[in-house]
């Protein structure tokens, strides 16, 4: 970043971008220009003069900056006129997403200044504090800022969307007014005062705002899940971040009950009972990280131990599921044009399979959107049913009323379906039927608790099904894992430990000792940022049946199935190494067997 000098800073205070000053002298950080927005917009060839002295128009009704009126009209790109800004005053154009955030430096200014002013400050040095502006042409910010921190203030020139994305990720653990005592008369020299929220200011806090609290932050931080659990002296609270779980707080033992209580309360359950299990849901509405406010539903699950209620939360994102295909899953090309050959099967059964987490029931819902949904009648059965998909029939497991995969699968049969979904074969009976619509001129589609491909045949079998029926009604297995992905802001080129060159070479049979690998920034996740599938899909060939009839071993079936065209696991996990996409520490990472 460019350092200011104190002379630039004085000009800045003084009067910028329009604000006359009385000495007459000039304006703005750059020697011998006067900063006007409009003047440089017709000058730059952006716009021309009549649409700029409309905007202005705009700006004196609206009571608005100029330079917000053209972007929320689209006149002007975001980033365009921040770089604009920045060579017109000499100032450093910065992306806060590959800036490291000095936490101190936050601390200096409160929340609803840096929203007040969108300005977010970055760095402190002695007396010198470095500040994200969308608008360095704002004499109050520098007066304000200056006076609040006694600061000599440092402009740098970002987009405001880049400074809001930013602060609500900086300021997502600043205590809120929730946290006040309520009277109106709180200073602005105390509001300054507010730290970053920790078990101290959650200690007076309503469960009920601590709630809240977590949910916001849980989505900010792009959390799938999270995990209260009780200790014998803590209240541990992790959020599960692309697959992996990061310890965020630890609050008081003593308000652990108060928790607990207060989700049950709000998810309908029975809060005298504080030994059998319970699940309920609630409704959460919130903003994100992109700014926006989302509605969010969350499955609780409730269950004791030794040393009290452990509660999760799952947070089922509607909004971003939406966005679904099976392109964007993870599938390579070999790969997803085996699985969308299986999809456009009229009979027989599809089983997807992997552990708890792995997204087995995400592809299952990304398969369906790929149907026809109008020429296709599709009936799910669910347990419970995560997601609401249109032009689908979805019912849910409800045992307490005799409503199991089972039965409903005996009740579906008779409803005229073309497409079933059953959402997990968890017994003998659930097979068995599943096994037998299938060779009825039924496509099932169902998931199966299962290491591999090869896994989940011989589950299916140990399961009670018969062989002869399985090898009649199986299409194909897909088995699949989560990998979580480079951040490509901070992505480089770095060499890796030799052992993780090895399984990258033995694999693919290339030496290579550079990969890309994430060093971690403020957009990311150490060095990670979001996640993405590694596929492996086997399609019952009649070589494969006539193996599977004779017993064969586990080893002689893979054997096969690679032979057949299957890409397996490892490789395809590899081969996203090689693109860029994730690591092989990542991929040893969720396929670490002792084979």
């Amino acid at each position: 970043m460019r350092e200011t000098t104190d002379e630039d800073i004085d000009q800045l205070r003084t009067g910028i971008g329009g604000f006359p000053e009385e000495n007459g002298s000039e304006m703005g950080p750059t020697r011998g220009r006067s900063f006007s927005l409009d003047q440089m917009l017709v000058d730059s060839g952006i716009l021309a003069s009549g649409q700029v002295a409309k905007a202005q128009a705009t700006a004196r009704t609206e009571k608005k900056p100029l330079g917000r009126i053209l972007v929320r009209d689209g006149m002007v790109l975001p980033r365009d006129l921040a770089t604009l800004t920045a060579i017109n005053l000499g100032l450093a154009m910065v992306d806060l997403r590959s800036e490291t955030i000095d936490p101190q430096a936050v601390a200096k200014v409160p929340e609803y200044v840096a929203r007040q002013y969108t300005v977010l400050p970055v760095a402190k040095v002695d007396k010198r504090l470095t500040a994200a502006m969308a608008d360095p042409t704002d004499l109050q910010l520098f007066q304000d800022l200056a006076a609040r921190t006694g600061s000599i203030i440092e402009p740098v020139v970002t987009t405001e969307e880049d400074i809001l994305e930013h602060i609500d990720r900086e300021y997502r653990l600043t205590a809120q007014p929730m946290f006040s005592d309520g009277s109106e008369g709180e200073s602005s020299d105390s509001s300054a005062q507010r730290e970053r929220v920790t078990a101290k200011h959650l200690r007076d806090a309503l469960p009920a705002q601590v709630i809240e609290l977590l949910l916001s932050q849980a989505l900010q931080d792009r959390a799938s899940d999270i995990h209260i659990e009780p200790a014998e002296n803590r209240l541990r609270i992790r959020f599960r971040i692309d697959g992996i779980l990061h310890e965020v707080m630890n609050l008081p033992a003593e308000m652990h009950p108060t928790i607990i209580s207060r989700l049950k309360i709000m998810s309908g359950l029975n809060i005298a009972e504080r030994r059998r299990p319970q699940d309920g849901q609630l409704n959460f509405e919130g903003a994100d990280r992109d700014g926006g406010v989302r509605k969010i539903d969350v499955r609780l699950a409730i269950s004791g131990t030794v040393a009290g209620e452990m509660a999760v939360l799952r947070l089922l994102d509607k909004d971003k599921f939406k966005l679904l295909g099976l392109e964007q899953l993870g599938f390579i090309q070999e790969t997803q044009a085996q699985y969308s050959r299986l999809l456009r099967l009229h009979h027989g059964m599809v089983i997807v399979c992997g552990p708890t987490g792995s997204g087995k029931s995400t592809t299952l819902y990304a398969s369906i959107l790929q149907m026809n949904r109008i020429q296709n009648k599709i009936i799910s059965i669910e347990d419970p049913v995560e997601y609401r998909i249109a032009d689908v029939n979805q019912m849910q497991v409800h045992a307490e009323a005799g409503i199991t995969f089972a039965s409903q699968l005996r009740s579906i049969l008779r409803l005229d379906p073309d497409v079933i979904l059953v959402g997990e074969i968890r017994d003998q009976e659930t097979a068995v039927i599943a096994t037998q619509a299938a060779l009825t001129g039924h496509l099932v589609l169902t998931t199966l608790p299962a290491n591999d491909t090869v896994s989940g045949l011989i589950r299916l079998r140990d399961l009670g099904v018969p062989p002869y029926l399985i090898a009649s009604s199986v299409a194909g297995i897909v088995a699949q894992r989560m990998v979580r992905v480079i951040c490509g802001t901070c992505r480089v080129l770095a060499p890796l430990p030799l052992r993780a060159q090895q399984a990258y070479t033995s694999e693919l049979g290339e030496e290579r000792e550079r990969f890309f690998q994430g060093t971690g920034c403020n957009a990311c996740t150490d060095g990670y940022l979001g996640r993405t599938g590694v596929f492996e899909v086997m399609m019952m060939t009649v070589a494969l049946r006539q193996l599977f009839l004779e017993d064969s071993p586990r080893y002689q079936l893979g054997e096969q199935a690679a032979r057949d065209g299957m890409i397996p696991l490892r490789r395809d996990g590899m081969l996203k190494v090689k693109s860029g996409t994730t690591t092989v520490l990542e991929v040893e990472r969720a396929l670490f067997t002792l084979e």
